[in-house]
C-alpha cells in the first residue's frame, strides 16, 4: 500500500465518525509520521507495514475518542523505533480524591460496623482481664 492510498482509506474510515478537526489532525499526523520515517531512511513499504490497516487505526480512534471527543493521539516512541503508541490524558486529580474519600468512608464504616457487632464481647473480655489482674494482685 502506498502513502496516499493509506491516507485516503484512513480519511474515508474517519469521515463522519469523528469531529472534522480530529480527522484533519489524524490524517496530518500520519502523513507527517510517514514522511519523517522515509526521511530517516525507511522505505515507504516498511512504514506502511508498521502502521498496519488504516481502517483498524480509524476504528481504534473512533472507539477511544467516543466518536467526537479527543482524548487519544498517536505519537512516535522515542528512539526512532517507528512504532506507534497511544497516550491517554490523565484522570484529573479531583476524581482520584473523590475515589479515595469514598474508599476511606467505606473502610471506616466497615470497621465501625464490626466494632458495634463485637463491642459486647470486647467489653466482657476487658472486664474479665481487669478482674483477673485485680484478683492476682489481691492474692499476692
Amino acid at each position: 500500500m502506498e502513502k496516499q492510498e493509506f491516507l485516503d482509506k484512513l480519511r474515508l474510515a474517519l469521515n463522519g465518525r469523528v469531529a472534522p478537526e480530529v480527522l484533519t489532525d489524524t490524517v496530518n499526523y500520519y502523513e507527517d509520521y510517514i514522511n519523517t520515517q522515509v526521511r530517516l531512511g525507511k522505505s515507504e513499504g516498511e512504514v506502511m507495514s508498521v502502521l498496519g490497516d488504516p481502517r483498524l487505526i480509524a476504528r481504534t480512534i473512533c472507539e477511544t475518542k467516543g466518536g467526537q471527543a479527543g482524548n487519544v493521539h498517536a505519537e512516535q516512541e522515542s528512539g526512532g523505533s517507528g512504532e506507534i503508541r497511544k497516550t491517554y490524558r490523565q484522570v484529573p486529580g479531583w476524581v482520584w480524591l473523590v475515589l479515595i474519600l469514598i474508599i476511606v468512608v467505606l473502610v471506616l464504616s466497615t470497621v465501625f460496623k464490626l466494632l458495634s457487632i463485637f463491642w459486647p464481647f470486647i467489653a466482657v473480655m476487658a472486664v474479665v482481664i481487669f478482674l483477673m489482674k485485680l484478683f492476682r494482685d489481691w492474692i499476692n
